[in-house]
């Protein structure tokens, strides 16, 4: 059989053996069992942990390893540290675990610590672009991480570094959420942003990878194609650049559909994208973070237990679920996590990738101040 054949069948033989499921040793499996729900980003309703059996459930069954917190659970100031506070000594207690707490703190549209709950304004990343002075950009970054430590929020889902060069798009532009048209003057302030949440000790995320700017559609809502209107030379120049000066504590996926990067699947569930483009070629190591699971793009396509473990499949490390209350009353990170169990059970989800994904939340929990 001549080599290049032979290499050839070898191979193929090999990348069918690593889709073919394979049982995992019940003693590796059951030493990941209480490290699951560590994999989980969630939301829940209430202003108030004291008496709520969802957030009960969340820290205490599933044991999540995040709260994401939005405007429907926030009062005021006093009520937020009380709320944040409660919730970390539960999780503490239940897991033994520092909890992440997560916030879209953006700026401007996107502040869930908002003037209507008596915190002061803040510049929108449009804004910022347009006075395009890096050091303000760092010192409003400085003001909203002192304002999120202050409130018991560690974990800023922030900055944007979607680069907004289609003046129709939107979610991020019409919503005032891009820097800049400009990929360098992204970079540049999204740098400055984050360099400002780092000195305040709070967390990030780039967002949204790999690139949403160029979207006529908003994937909250839906499936958005932009395999027309992408432009990786432009929209990955903020990731490859923060990544290799070591500011990406996490990057956040998009829901958005790419042809030319996976025929089949969107950018949260595809292996291509997450653990090709972003793994290797960008060279990211930290934990990647889904968009919102429950989101129209993926919830209208996908089953929630079938899109978690795709996501993980992918190499997505922490899957966001902003709502945790399903139309029907139930859970719906409680559903996630029974399909992960599952998955890895029968061997269709490789436990080395759960493994992998535990051990990065494992260590951004470990840089919590």
């Amino acid at each position: 059989m001549p080599r290049l054949v032979a290499a050839s069948l070898l191979g193929a033989f090999l990348l069918v053996g690593c889709r073919t499921a394979m049982p995992p040793d019940p003693a590796r499996l059951a030493a990941l069992e209480l490290e699951l729900g560590s994999l989980f980003l969630v939301g829940f309703h209430g202003t108030d942990a004291e008496g709520s059996a969802d957030l009960e459930r969340l820290l205490c069954d599933v044991r999540v390893g995040g709260i994401v917190l939005f405007a429907r659970n926030i009062v005021n100031a006093e009520q937020l540290a009380r709320l944040t506070g409660t919730m970390a000594e539960r999780s503490a207690a239940c897991t033994s675990r520092n909890l992440l707490v997560a916030v879209d703190a953006e700026g401007g549209n996107v502040m869930r610590l908002s003037p209507g709950a008596g915190w002061t304004p803040t510049l929108t990343a449009q804004e910022l672009g347009e006075r395009n002075d890096f050091a303000l950009t760092e010192l409003e970054a400085r003001r909203i991480g002192a304002m999120l430590r202050a409130a018991g929020i560690n974990w800023d889902l922030a900055p944007v570094v979607d680069v907004g060069y289609n003046p129709a798009n939107p979610v991020i532009v019409g919503t005032a959420r891009s820097f800049s048209a400009n990929p360098l003057l992204v970079t540049e302030h999204a740098r400055a942003f984050v360099r400002g949440l780092r000195a305040e000790g709070v967390l990030t995320a780039l967002k949204h990878f790999p690139g949403h700017g160029s979207s006529f559609a908003d994937s909250h809502h839906g499936f958005v194609d932009v395999t027309a209107t992408a432009a990786p030379a432009l929209e990955l120049v903020p990731y490859r650049a923060l990544i290799g000066e070591g500011l990406a504590d996490s990057v956040m996926t998009a829901h958005v559909f790419n042809r030319r990067l996976d025929d089949e699947r969107p950018a949260t569930l595809s292996r291509a994208t997450i653990t090709g483009l972003l793994r290797g070629e960008l060279g990211f190591g930290g934990p990647v973070v889904s968009d919102d699971l429950r989101m129209g793009a993926i919830e209208r396509q996908y089953g929630m237990g079938e899109a978690a473990v795709m996501a993980l499949d992918a190499g997505v490390d922490v899957l966001l679920i902003a709502d945790d209350r399903l139309p029907d009353g139930r859970s719906a990170a409680a559903v996630a996590l029974e399909a992960v169990r599952t998955a890895l059970g029968r061997g269709t989800l490789d436990i080395a990738r759960v493994e992998a994904a535990i051990e990065r939340v494992r260590a951004l929990r470990g840089r919590l101040n």
